[in-house]
């Protein structure tokens, strides 16, 4: 038994010895699993710095506001528009219309009543086509003819306005008579201080990818709004249909801006040179079928929705440099799967559980634990029985065969560790890197990623011990007793999971000799 006992040390500290190897191995090697190599370094580079600089003007002398204004230019890059719901005072209007400077185009604003008349957003009817028997509308100035919009209270508008804005918005088309002409709208920024209840307006809500709710400042925030005061207004009329000054033209060429053509190219590009693995097409679909089937109350994502997610997740992963969408892109999905605000943690909380899933630990456990029960009846047939020399080859290919299914479990298991070991060395780096989340954000997803990540990676160390104490304790030949005190939650569950005539001749430890 002392014998025993100290091959048990020994298998314990080289169990210890070979874990720190393993860590040792990966910890130099892990350079992550996900592509961040841009296809043109050059070019990527540029259009980081670009869309830098337009997110830096869009937040500059605003507070807490960096969100906002990472959604509106993502959101102008998809060729999508941003619904903003919050109370007045939160600078909804001013992010909007600093973004019509930047897209140096037409600029229309406006806000609904529910009183609203379509000649306010379309343009009044034309009396001298009137009068030919002729029914169209004059738009120039109005928003058939506006590159960014801005319309407050959105919600408010009747079934007059609602069918021509839906086409507007959806297709991109306005029906001016008997004609449908294209319209050359980027993006429209809707606002709102309340969600629609209407369901005729569900379709006019639907149409909005990008969804956020904006807050006052928090009490954090509050010294840093009150020290700078007010950010002046941005002159953004004077560029809605009056030519610019050649002064004026000069002093914008200087700074970031987002032409319509620049953004057109944008999106075909990452449309046409971003590769979606099929991983994260089978996360988007889960999701769905998450919050559609087992949310309560549903949250309906309608196929529309769904792809046009998918899109945004590329142009993403392309202006992040990246050839290839990450599922880490996926967090952005917060902001465009929800109906109401308390959606965004669900959609948040189940992303998370996905990528940092424990379910394929379970069963790594579950499969070693019915090596570590074939491994106790080995052990057992070989202390019980001395019989003839072919059930004594029989033993020991069954042996062998144990033996064989524990190498392959523990290749796994180490394939398993480098694996998160890559994730966690990279998640950081991606989300830092990751031009659409703003520092705060940052903070809170390392946070809310990186514990799980520790702990999934805790888990299936502690597997691997326990494969290599299995694996070891063959090698060494112990007793069961002993491999008992080295694997006691692996023989309680043997003990209390296994069949009855198995466990019976096993299951006692020897008596101390007198």
């Amino acid at each position: 038994d002392f014998q025993q006992e100290a091959i048990g040390l020994r298998i314990r500290s080289h169990v210890q010895t070979q874990l720190a190897e393993v860590d040792a191995e990966w910890g130099a090697s892990a350079e992550g699993s996900l592509r961040e190599v841009p296809r043109d370094p050059g070019r990527v580079s540029g259009l980081q710095d670009k869309l830098g600089g337009v997110i830096a003007n869009l937040e500059s002398g605003l507070v807490e506001r960096g969100t906002e204004a990472r959604l509106l230019v993502l959101a102008a890059c998809c060729g999508e528009h941003l619904l903003l719901i919050g109370p007045p005072g939160t600078a909804k209007s001013e992010i909007a219309r600093r973004m019509g400077v930047l897209c140096r185009g037409r600029f229309f604003q406006r806000i609904l009543t529910r009183f609203s008349v379509p000649e306010e957003l379309f343009g009044p009817l034309s009396l001298s086509a009137l009068e030919q028997d002729v029914y169209r509308r004059n738009t120039a100035g109005y928003l058939p003819e506006a590159e960014v919009a801005f319309v407050d209270e959105i919600f408010k508008a009747n079934s007059a306005i609602l069918n021509s804005l839906l086409m507007l918005l959806n297709e991109r088309k306005f029906d001016n008579g008997s004609d449908q002409v294209p319209v050359p709208l980027v993006c429209l920024v809707g606002a709102s201080n309340e969600l629609p209840e209407d369901p005729e307006l569900q379709a006019l809500y639907d149409r909005f990818l990008f969804r956020r709710v904006v807050l006052p400042v928090s009490d954090e925030g509050l010294v840093q709004l009150l020290e700078q005061g007010q950010p002046s207004p941005t002159d953004a009329q004077t560029t809605t249909t009056s030519p610019r000054s050649s002064s004026s033209t000069e002093e914008e060429e200087t700074e970031p801006a987002l032409e319509v053509e620049f953004l057109d190219s944008l999106k075909s590009a990452a449309l046409r040179e971003t590769d979606v693995p099929a991983k994260v097409i089978d996360l988007l679909a889960r999701l769905r079928g998450y919050l559609m089937h087992t949310c309560e109350p549903p949250v309906y994502i309608s196929d529309r929705r769904l792809v046009k997610c998918l899109e945004m997740l590329q142009v993403t992963a392309y202006t992040n440099g990246r050839a290839e969408v990450s599922e880490f892109d996926c967090l952005l999905l917060e902001h465009l799967c929800w109906s109401r605000p308390d959606d965004q943690d669900k959609v948040r909380e189940w992303l998370i559980g996905q990528m940092v899933s424990g379910d394929q630990v379970k069963q790594m456990r579950y499969l070693l634990l019915g090596v570590f029960v074939r491994a106790c009846k080995a052990i057992n047939a070989n202390q019980q029985h001395k019989e003839a020399s072919q059930q004594s080859e029989q033993r020991a290919a069954a042996t062998e065969d144990v033996v064989a299914d524990l190498g392959e479990l523990k290749d796994l298991l180490v394939s398993k560790l480098g694996e998160i070991s890559s994730q966690i060395s990279t998640v950081r780096s991606l989300l830092v890197h990751n031009m659409w989340l703003p520092s705060r954000e940052v903070g809170s997803l390392s946070a809310q990623l990186e514990q799980p990540f520790a702990r999934s990676h805790a888990n299936v160390k502690a597997l691997l011990g326990d494969a290599i104490t299995l694996e070891t304790s063959l090698a060494e030949g112990v007793r069961l007793h002993i491999l008992a005190d080295l694997l006691p939650e692996y023989w309680a569950d043997f003990i209390r999971k296994g069949n009855i005539e198995d466990v019976k001749p096993i299951a006692t430890r020897p008596s101390a000799k007198t």
